[in-house]
């Protein structure tokens, strides 16, 4: 008897458990799971690109133009300067007059006339000799490393504070020792450029600005003690093209940065992927022939892309919200245009920031040196664009 009570029992609980698991099954809708449950894609899903290798080629393409933005661009600001007659390395560029249509770069005014200059510090250090401010001029601007990270500024908002004196930038890994009566800036990368305005004070002439301008020096430190007199170019006249490449030549460009400067550890991971596009540190740059029109078309899209972000960007950053003009100085959560957090490079805020300026102020803040306002639209709200 108790025997057949317990076959009894048996039965009933397995009958009760293939109704549960039916009963389940019928609430959820799915057959019962088949191995292995993960490992491959679902079942019937096949390969959406026909080419693998054409479709990594347009990512890794696309990718590299966002991240390498802001040295891309200023990048290619050093090269049109080199390229204009009498240019050089700690040679400065000073304009007498507010530039034209044929000094083509992003974001430039045609207000202030511009002092530039390049230097490349593998050769050891560099000086820059600023002027103290006058009853006539002031000196405004930025001096930034390869990645148009802002390393110093000059005049009331630089370590001078106006009163003038004498920089010194020095090389990544610097270990020598740093002489007295400087203003020591340490740079990240070999490669700097700067870009300052010499601002008219009072009743002062555009022709006294530009005199107070030709008072700087540059040269290296290694002739500190006899410095040869500092070579001017006045590009007033001279066509001038540093505008960023959206074709293979922009991957060229990033070559070129990489090739001569450290690498940060926030982009070793990039490193790698643009292996796989030619791009490598001690290696010409090889792009798979192959693969050149599936990368044209990524550098392309990347191009389409920052302009959807930045068209977006402005319209969220109206300055008054009846009117068509945006506060286009976006900065980081760090009020700086670095855009790296603790766990983060934000590449695509940082490229839109990036693609339509170029010498951002280190912080922008109360004690900013510059604002920017501009119109992205007509008074019908149509978008503001050249004739």
């Amino acid at each position: 008897m108790r025997r057949r009570l317990s076959v009894l029992l048996t039965t009933v609980i397995l009958i009760l458990c293939v109704a549960v698991g039916a009963g389940a099954q019928t609430e959820i809708g799915a057959a019962a799971p088949t191995e292995p449950l993960g490992g491959q894609p679902a079942p019937g899903v096949t390969q959406s690109a026909k080419d693998l290798d054409a479709q990594v080629a347009y990512q890794r393409a696309f990718e590299a133009v966002l991240w390498a933005m802001p040295a891309s661009a200023i990048y290619r600001l050093r090269v049109g300067f080199l390229e204009l007659p009498g240019m050089a390395d700690n040679v400065i560029l000073s304009y007498s007059g507010a530039l034209r249509t044929i000094q083509e770069a992003i974001t430039p005014n045609q207000v202030t006339p511009y002092i530039c200059a390049t230097s490349d510090l593998r050769n050891g250090p560099v000086v820059l000799e600023v002027p103290a401010k006058t009853n006539k001029a002031v000196l405004y601007g930025q001096v930034v490393d390869a990645w148009q990270v802002t390393i110093t500024g000059v005049g009331s908002v630089g370590e001078d504070k106006g009163a003038g004196g004498k920089y010194l930038f020095l090389p990544p890994a610097y270990k020598d020792s740093i002489p007295t009566g400087y203003f020591p800036i340490q740079s990240s990368s070999y490669r700097i450029l700067l870009a300052f305005r010499s601002i008219p004070l009072g009743d002062a002439t555009a022709a006294d600005a530009y005199a107070y301008s030709k008072t700087l020096k540059m040269y290296p430190l290694s002739e500190a003690a006899d410095p040869k007199p500092t070579r001017f170019v006045d590009g007033r006249s001279l066509p001038v093209h540093t505008l960023p490449f959206y074709d293979t030549r922009a991957l060229q460009d990033i070559h070129d940065i990489i090739s001569v400067e450290p690498v940060q550890s926030r982009d070793k991971v990039m490193m790698g992927m643009l292996a796989t596009i030619g791009i490598e540190r001690g290696k010409p740059f090889n792009p798979p022939e192959k693969y050149k029109t599936a990368m044209e078309k990524g550098i392309a899209d990347a191009y389409f892309y920052m302009q959807k972000m930045d068209t977006e960007l402005f319209a969220s950053h109206l300055y008054w919200p009846d009117r068509h003009w945006s506060f286009v100085m976006v900065p980081d959560g760090q009020h700086g245009f670095e855009y790296v957090t603790d766990d983060a490079v934000q590449i695509d805020k940082r490229a839109a920031c990036w693609f339509f300026f170029t010498m951002y102020p280190k912080m922008l803040d109360e004690q900013a040196g510059t604002v920017y306002l501009a119109p992205i639209a007509d008074s019908t709200g149509q978008p503001v664009e050249a004739e």
